[in-house]
């Protein structure tokens, strides 16, 4: 049986092997199958839309389907997450929303000399403590994204707004619920 797991997660390739590896891992041990690709969705302004996962999953076992949307859940996935199977059967899966930050890359040069992105990451992530996880980033020409997963969005979104308004990095930033 063919499965995708289509992540409803703007996941850089580099950020979505370990999830892969993890569900490859799992698959294995259990002897149902294993991963055999994955790909990231890009919008036209080079922006990730989401990303998959593909497997080949053992047919057989009557409960193992059920076990393995069990299994995707268990993993904190975004919500809006689908399984697809043999092209046909879409289940909805995930159980974390996303959020986006969208920081400008035109303020004023003394801003970006004068503070550091990595800073405010650092900052981000501890305020947001297991609220939200910082799980990909992309880099565009007019604006850098940070996306964060975690229980709830408007919680994120609550914590990260005092950080936020201190920092000059994050001037005229936009949050996004992504999922």
């Amino acid at each position: 049986m063919h499965i995708v797991l289509h992540l409803n997660e703007k996941l850089q390739p580099k950020h979505r092997f370990p999830l892969e590896d993890m569900i490859d891992e799992t698959l294995k041990k259990n002897g149902l199958g294993e991963v055999t690709g994955g790909g990231t969705l890009m919008k036209k302004n080079g922006e990730i839309e989401s990303c998959d996962i593909e497997i080949q999953f053992k047919d057989g076992d009557p409960n193992a389907e059920e076990w393995f949307k069990d299994y995707i859940n268990s993993l904190n996935i975004a919500k809006e997450s689908t399984l697809e199977i043999d092209n046909k059967h879409l289940f909805f899966v995930g159980n974390f929303e996303g959020m986006a930050l969208y920081l400008k890359t035109n303020l004023p040069e003394d801003v970006y000399k004068n503070n550091d992105i990595n800073s405010l990451i650092s900052k981000l992530k501890e305020t947001l403590g297991e609220e939200g996880v910082l799980r990909s980033w992309r880099e565009h020409k007019d604006f850098t994204a940070l996306y964060f997963y975690g229980r709830s969005f408007l919680e994120m979104k609550k914590l990260a707004k005092p950080v936020l308004n201190e920092n000059p990095l994050a001037k005229g930033c936009k949050i996004v619920r992504i999922a």
